[in-house]
Parts: C-alpha cells; structure tokens; sequence
C-alpha cells in the first residue's frame, strides 16, 4: 500500500512539472500556414490556452521601439488549434492570423 501512494505522490509531482508549450503558425492571406519559430509557456497567456477566436497581443516589439505604442505591436486572431504537432505531445499549435496594431488597439498596447 506504502508503494502504491508513493506511485501517485511520484506522479503528481511528474504531471505538474511537465509543460505545455504553445507554439504559433501564422495563416497568411492566401491560407498557406507557416511556423513562426516562436514558442512559448503558458504563463504567458494567463495560465490559459488561447482558444479559436481569441485576439492575443503579440509579445514581441522590435528592439528600441515602444512597446507601448499600439502601432508597433501585432495583433494575433487565433483561427485555429493543433494539439500534438509535430508529435510533441506537450505542445499546442495557434495557427493565427496577424495584422498591425493601430490607434484603436491602444487601449490593450
């Protein structure tokens, strides 16, 4: 019995240590996909895995640019999901569509 919940302590301590990635594809305009190159950990998104129709603020800006002006962020639209790409079972893929920030987008930039 001792063996059987030192298993289950073993394993709850494996499952929280294990992490999800997300990893962004972008759809262009003509509907090719392509992988971003970029991953990163659910932290970043609130502890949440964007769902399709979810609008992200792209983290990244260009270097000496402020972060804080809308017109030099992107905006990501989520239109899709892949769970196991690339058979990486710990990974999730957003395919998203991107445009540029722009003055009405201040109120999130």
């Amino acid at each position: 019995m001792r063996d059987l919940l030192m298993d289950d302590r073993h394993n709850a301590v494996a499952e929280r240590q294990r992490v999800t990635s997300i990893r962004i594809l972008h759809r262009d305009p003509t509907g090719k996909v392509f992988d971003g190159g970029v991953e990163y950990g659910v932290e970043q998104f609130a502890g949440q895995v964007p769902a399709i129709g979810d609008t992200i603020l792209d983290p990244g800006v260009i270097a000496g640019q402020d972060r804080n002006d809308p017109q030099n962020r992107s905006i990501w639209t989520v239109v899709g999901r892949v769970f196991n790409p690339r058979d990486r079972e710990d990974t999730v893929a957003l395919i998203v569509e991107s445009r540029d920030g722009n003055l009405a987008d201040e109120a999130f930039a």
